[in-house]
């Protein structure tokens, strides 16, 4: 669930990132609200519920064909993939 629900919030920010920006976790804050049986599909939707420069929150939910499984908010920042690689050259 968290790793769908990790995905939903990249994809839902990817088409603001530009040159070679994406976005990486920075914080989880997950209820898990139901549970759901083996082999249920489950689907996760992200929506932007905040930004403040380069930090977002966005609400996640997941649900299976039943009922909703899960809630909550995952933080995410916008990184420069070149700037990360030559900051880790550095160290």
């Amino acid at each position: 669930m968290l790793r769908l629900m990790e995905t939903a919030a990249f994809r839902a920010l990817q088409p603001y990132c530009e040159g070679d920006e994406i976005t990486v976790g920075t914080a989880i804050h997950v209820e898990h609200r139901a549970a759901s049986g083996i082999g249920a599909r489950i689907k996760a939707e992200a929506v932007l519920e905040a930004f403040d420069g380069r930090f977002y929150t966005l609400r996640v939910t997941a649900r299976d064909d039943a009922q909703e499984i899960g809630r909550g908010t995952i933080g995410r920042a916008v990184v420069s993939i070149g700037k990360f690689v030559e900051k880790m050259k550095g160290q």
